[in-house]
């Protein structure tokens, strides 16, 4: 008999399996413990803390005057990158789904990334469906989707273990 499970981690990491159950198990065990640090399994040897997801995004933004930043300009990340950061930090922290187009680029820019044309910027990340765009001109805003989330969660994870 075939099942299929589905799992949503408030990381935003999504799993998804379908098969036997015993198949399923091993895969979703699997998914577990890459998400989950190896402090809980006594056996293991002991590594470097992970960050819960809120420290994660507290060590890589701040606000100034209302506006979320990063904190550090990361020598790896471009402007598109530092998008979906504060983007997803947006969400994450503040709970706001989406964001306008002047204050992500303002953000972006004061972060201190140079980005040409945001729209532009963006546009691989709308077209892999991290980010959906609503709106023409001045009017556009920017929200990030599942997957956007999962991709921004993964870098934060990774650059807040570096500092």
């Amino acid at each position: 008999m075939n099942y299929k499970l589905r799992i949503k981690h408030p990381s935003g990491a999504e799993f998804e399996a379908e098969g036997p159950a015993e198949f399923i198990l091993s895969e979703k065990e699997g998914f577990l413990s890459r998400l989950i640090p190896a402090e809980k399994d006594p056996g293991a040897p002991k590594t470097q803390k992970e960050p819960s997801p809120g420290q994660a995004w507290n060590a890589l933004v701040e606000t100034k005057n209302g506006l979320m930043t990063l904190k550090h300009k990361h020598p790896g990340i471009k402007a598109g990158e530092a998008a979906l950061l504060l983007m997803a930090a947006e969400r994450q922290l503040k709970g706001n789904p989406g964001i306008s187009a002047m204050v992500l680029s303002k953000a972006v820019k004061t972060s201190g990334y140079v980005p040409e044309r945001l729209d532009r910027v963006l546009a691989r990340a709308i077209r892999e469906g991290s980010i959906k765009a609503s709106g023409t001109k001045r009017n556009r805003a920017y929200y990030i989707t599942d997957k956007g989330l999962e991709t921004a969660w993964l870098e934060a994870r990774k650059l807040s273990s570096q500092e």
